[in-house]
C-alpha cells in the first residue's frame, strides 16, 4: 500500500464493519463453499493477507484453529488483537512479507491486492502467496472486477453514511477510471456531524480474468474458477467483485 493512501476507516478501524457490514457472516460463508467444493478436507491452517480487523479470521477460525492475520496497517492489526487474543495478528507488507511457513489456504480480500500497483509490485505480492503455499495449498482472492468497472458496472459518483452511537457521518465517493493503465481512482469526503471534514484518497489497479490466471499460472498456480458472485454461480461476468481461487502446483 502506498504512503499516500488517506482512509479515515484505516485510521479509525472501529468504524470499517459499519460501513461495509456482513449481517450473515457472508464472506466466511463463502470461504466455506469454496472449502467443501476445491478441497478434499477442511483447512488446517489459514493466512489471511490484508487482513483488516480480523472480522472474516474471527469466523474461519471457528473450525481452523491455526489462523495468522497479516496487514500492512499497525492500527488495524492492534484492533484486530483486541477482538481475538487467540489469532496470530501481526503488520505486514505483502510485497516482502515471509512467514517461515506454508498454510493449507491463503486469503485475500476486500481488494488488497489491488494497492500492488507497478508491476515489481504485483510480481512481488505474487510471489508471497507462493511462497506460503505447499502444493494442494488453496489461494482465494478477491478484487474489484475490471469487466464491470469497464462497463455498466462503473459509477462516478457513491453517496451513503455510517450512524454510530458514537459516530455518524455522510459521505460522497467520487471515481476516475483510467481505462489505458487499469487504474482506479478514488476520492472519498466525509462530512461529520461534529461539523468536520475529512477526504480519503486511494488508487487501485484493476485486473482482467484471463490477465490474473496468466500471472497466477507463472506462480505455480491453477486457477480452478473465477466468480462474480459470493454463491459461486456461472454468469454473465458483470458483478462489481471478482473471486479467484487458485490451487498451488508448485
Amino acid at each position: 500500500m502506498d504512503a499516500s493512501v488517506k482512509n479515515l476507516l484505516y485510521d479509525r478501524p472501529e468504524l470499517y464493519e459499519f460501513l461495509y457490514p456482513e449481517a450473515n457472516d457472508e464472506t466466511p460463508a463463502k470461504c466455506r463453499r469454496i472449502f467443501e467444493r476445491y478441497l478434499k478436507s477442511p483447512p488446517r491452517s489459514i493466512l489471511d493477507i490484508g487482513c483488516g480487523t480480523g472480522r472474516d479470521l474471527r469466523s474461519l477460525h471457528r473450525t481452523c484453529p491455526d489462523c495468522v492475520g497479516v496487514d500492512f496497517l499497525p492500527q488495524m492489526i492492534e484492533y484486530a488483537k483486541t477482538r481475538a487474543e487467540d489469532i496470530l495478528f501481526q503488520v505486514g507488507d505483502m510485497r516482502s512479507l515471509r512467514l517461515g511457513r506454508a498454510f493449507d489456504v491463503v486469503v485475500s480480500f476486500g481488494s488488497a491486492f489491488l494497492y500492488a500497483l507497478a508491476d515489481e509490485d504485483i510480481t512481488r505480492t505474487l510471489d508471497t502467496y507462493a511462497v506460503h503455499c505447499h502444493p494442494g495449498s488453496l489461494l482465494v482472492l478477491d478484487m474489484r472486477n475490471a469487466v464491470a468497472a469497464y462497463g455498466t458496472g462503473f459509477k462516478a459518483r457513491i453517496e451513503g453514511e455510517v450512524s454510530t452511537r458514537q459516530f455518524q457521518a455522510r459521505y460522497v465517493a467520487e471515481h476516475t477510471l483510467d481505462r489505458r493503465q487499469q487504474m482506479l481512482y478514488r476520492k472519498r469526503t466525509w462530512t461529520i456531524s461534529d461539523g468536520t471534514t475529512a477526504q480519503d484518497y486511494c488508487q487501485y489497479r484493476l485486473f482482467f480474468p484471463r490477465e490474473i490466471t496468466c500471472r497466477l499460472s507463472e506462480k505455480g498456480f491453477h486457477v480452478l474458477d473465477i466468480f462474480d458472485n459470493m454463491e459461486l454461480r456461472k454468469s454473465e461476468f458483470t458483478g462489481s467483485t471478482m473471486y479467484v481461487i487458485a490451487l498451488y502446483k508448485g
